[in-house]
């Protein structure tokens, strides 16, 4: 896509920009400490990931994702990355849980297209259990945007489970800036990583697009550069197994 992320046509075709910097777990500590972000009293979420074991989904730009918190409480997603809001089902877009995204990382951003449902927390888990098929987890819009984008050999229950990954997040605010603030810290094995972000309207975004950088220049959060988005990374940190059976 060519349009400038705060070009307003751009912006009005989302309906949220997340502005994110990611660092290493003790700088990031830092950082949401100096924030106001308590760690210590975060919501924890089992993150898994749904996949082949050679990453086909990766490839053909579809996420597809488990989690479940402390509770029990579950959502499942299928995620299209990056996307091209001009191209979008328009019967997808009016339905309950669909959310187009520009997600932005220092100067780099992505569209993306995702559709959220909350399934049946005992289905949810028995499926990371491996004792039910995770089609059961998707709604049949979920399935229609999985078919449209997925290889033609791919299936819902055909593919591998990748996960858990162990996921603290906290959430509030902070002097200086009017957005909400979430400190995500993802428990890999290999190399824990935070991320910072901030959701907005898209209606209000262009203003926060351009402060964000000070914002984050004045209290000392310098984001680290990553080859790997965190889908990404948890893919290649984690042994897959099918997924049932």
């Amino acid at each position: 896509m060519t349009d400038a992320p705060a070009d307003p046509a751009f912006l009005v075709a989302c309906d949220t920009v997340e502005l994110k910097a990611a660092l290493a777990e003790g700088e990031g500590r830092d950082a949401a400490a100096a924030l106001g972000l308590d760690l210590g009293a975060a919501r924890t979420r089992q993150v898994y990931y749904l996949d082949t074991p050679c990453l086909k989904l990766e490839a053909a730009g579809l996420i597809v994702r488990i989690r479940r918190t402390g509770d029990g409480r579950a959502d499942a997603t299928v995620r299209l990355r990056p996307a091209d809001p001009a191209t979008l089902d328009p019967g997808l877009r009016r339905r309950k849980g669909f959310a187009v995204e520009l997600d932005m990382f220092g100067d780099a951003f992505v569209c993306t297209a995702s559709l959220k449902a909350r399934p049946a927390d005992t289905a949810a888990a028995a499926v990371v259990a491996r004792r039910m098929p995770p089609g059961v987890l998707f709604s049949p819009w979920q399935r229609r945007l999985f078919q449209a984008h997925a290889p033609q050999d791919v299936t819902l229950d055909g593919l591998s489970l990748f996960g858990p990954v162990l996921v603290r997040r906290a959430l509030g605010a902070a002097p200086g800036w009017r957005h909400p603030l979430a400190a995500q810290l993802w428990e890999f094995p290999t190399e824990p990583v935070l991320e910072l972000s901030s959701k907005i309207a898209s209606a209000h975004a262009a203003a926060a697009v351009a402060r964000w950088p000070s914002f984050l220049a004045r209290h000392q959060v310098v984001p680290r550069q990553s080859r790997h988005t965190k889908a990404q990374t948890a893919l290649r940190v984690s042994v897959p197994q099918p997924a049932y059976g």
